[in-house]
């Protein structure tokens, strides 16, 4: 997988662009499960005012046959500076989970974690609706956008970014840098996954959660 886009904001995330056929399969998956019944609920551990969370770490494996996950963040390891001095052996997929969001819900500013302190968040989103009318400022749109909110400070730095969601875009970014998203209106979905990526020093199959201990996925770096 090849970066599309690289933000800077003392910290970097990196945006890729991901195959409509993956989209579609996680999509479909993701109903199938919520029409059956057999979903994981996951709202009462989210920080988010959104009432629908579900885990997915179960069967993501299931629909990314091609690994597509992994080789983004592999590719983002190449190019995050930090490694110079950190001898990463091991990524691993930590936990992933698909929120959907409706009128008036938002996420909180916050910021991710794992097994590791040091590791990557991400962001996919998959379904996107209109986000209805702003209540001001139609030229700085703000309704079901997500702020990512850098770690930089200081004159002429720019230290937060605004993310127009669109099908297919999938982000990657430290673990450490905050973000949130504003809430909207109007009838639509908005659906987004999120994967926690842990780095480690050394390869070890045992440092991971025993709820995940079935699904993790390695890729050695």
């Amino acid at each position: 997988m090849n970066i599309h886009k690289e933000f800077t904001m003392g910290q970097t995330a990196f945006l890729f662009k991901l195959p409509e056929s993956l989209i579609n399969d996680i999509n479909k998956k993701m109903d199938e499960e919520i029409k059956n019944n057999e979903i994981r609920d996951a709202s009462e551990q989210l920080s988010a005012k959104i009432k629908k969370e579900y885990q997915i770490m179960h069967w993501l494996p299931e629909v990314d046959k091609d690994k597509i996950f992994f080789k983004c963040v592999k590719e983002v390891m190449s190019k995050a500076q930090m490694y110079t001095s950190f001898k990463a052996k091991s990524v691993v997929i930590d936990n992933a989970w698909i929120n959907d969001q409706v009128e008036h819900e938002y996420q909180v500013i916050h910021r991710h974690s794992g097994q590791s302190i040091i590791g990557f968040a991400s962001i996919l989103f998959l379904k996107v609706p209109d986000f209805g009318p702003e209540v001001n400022r139609k030229d700085l749109p703000h309704n079901g956008r997500t702020m990512l909110i850098g770690n930089c400070q200081g004159q002429f730095c720019k230290k937060n970014i605004m993310i127009q969601p669109e099908v297919g875009d999938f982000y990657i970014f430290p673990y450490d840098l905050e973000h949130m998203v504003y809430p909207f209106v109007g009838d639509g979905l908005r659906r987004s996954l999120s994967i926690n990526y842990d780095v480690f020093h050394q390869a070890d199959g045992k440092q991971y959660r025993a709820i995940n201990n079935d699904n993790f996925r390695q890729v050695k770096v």
